[in-house]
């Protein structure tokens, strides 16, 4: 049986990797539920600092797996398939997972496929990879992938992306704050592995606990992010003590 999710671990540095190649590691059900388990093992483990999530083959992701949601009657089973890979899936694990992950990408990361790349803490992306939201285009409302989009690129931009629908390479990912860095195609994965086992050799409770601040922060207001960085500083000098 094929492993939906590869692990690998190299020092502190732990890769998962999707796949399904020959489906463009489009997300059905079986992915999702192998990729959340992937990351809460990768969570769990003391030894796993720092976390890179990539994909087999040519591509990323390239959103759900729409074939699987049409193999089913009717338009409700079809979203029912989205809402499952969004809501308390792999992209709710992804955020709530207190140890960085880095996004390693090449090919498309459209759909589903880019909200996860996303949503990760750093994204680097090989020069040929392709992102967009193909959702409007597909007669999808895009719902799920908007907030997490908005939260980091702003409204104007967003709209373009959700609503015109037009794929964007690298370059202009980069431009609009989408990703963090351009690597020439072949090199993303180990960069992004140099970059995993650098911030693994940080001390690790500093990482996790600003890793954590910079999620929350996006949360709040001016003044809520304040008392939390006081309350965060209190706590981490308890731990140095």
């Amino acid at each position: 049986m094929t492993e939906l999710v590869i692990a690998e671990t190299d020092g502190a540095v732990r890769t998962l990797t999707m796949n399904r190649p020959d489906k463009l590691n489009a997300l059905n059900g079986a992915l999702s539920e192998a990729l959340v388990a992937a990351l809460g093992d990768a969570d769990a483990d003391d030894s796993v600092a720092a976390i890179v999530l990539a994909g087999a083959g040519r591509a990323f992701s390239a959103g759900a797996d729409m074939k699987e949601a049409e193999s089913h009657r009717g338009r409700s089973q079809r979203q029912a398939l989205r809402a499952a890979i969004h809501s308390g899936g792999p992209i709710q694990a992804l955020l709530d997972t207190p140890k960085p992950i880095i996004a390693a990408v090449n090919g498309f990361a459209l759909g589903a496929g880019c909200a996860i790349a996303i949503s990760s803490d750093l994204v680097v992306a090989g020069e040929g990879a392709t992102f967009g939201y193909p959702e409007v285009r597909r007669g999808l409302a895009a719902t799920a992938v908007t907030p997490t989009l908005v939260a980091q690129i702003g409204r104007k931009a967003a709209s373009e992306l959700l609503l015109l629908c037009e794929n964007v390479p690298a370059s202009a990912a980069l431009s609009m704050g989408l990703i963090n860095r351009v690597t020439p195609d072949g090199e993303t994965l180990a960069v992004a592995q140099s970059l995993a086992a650098t911030l693994a050799g940080f001390d690790n409770d500093a990482l996790w606990t600003t890793k954590r601040m910079i999620r929350r922060s996006a949360d709040l207001s001016l003044d809520q992010a304040h008392a939390l960085a006081k309350d965060n500083m209190m706590v981490m000098r308890g731990f140095s003590a």
